[in-house]
C-alpha cells in the first residue's frame, strides 16, 4: 500500500530526525498497533521507541505525525 505524508508529518520527521526508512519499518513490522481514532504502531529501535501516529484510506496510509521516546515501557 502506498505511503502519504501530511505537511506537518514531514515538518516533524525532519525535526525529530526520524528517516521515512524507520517510518517504513514500524509501519510494515510494528511491534504493537493501538487504534483509537486513528492508528498507532511502535517499532522498538535500539534503545528507543519510533512511533507513527496515521490513518487509513482505501489507497494509502496517511502518516500524521512520528516521534521517539525513551518510556518502552509505556508503549510496549
Amino acid at each position: 500500500m502506498k505511503i502519504r505524508y501530511t505537511l506537518h508529518a514531514i515538518e516533524r520527521i525532519r525535526q525529530r530526525g526520524i528517516s521515512r526508512e524507520q517510518i517504513e519499518a514500524c509501519l510494515n513490522n510494528p511491534d504493537k498497533t493501538v487504534k483509537d481514532e486513528e492508528f498507532k504502531c511502535v517499532k522498538k529501535l535500539n534503545d528507543k521507541a519510533v512511533i507513527v501516529v496515521y490513518r487509513m484510506e482505501t489507497d494509502a496510509i496517511i502518516v500524521i505525525t512520528a516521534y521517539r521516546t525513551s518510556k518502552l515501557h509505556k508503549y510496549l
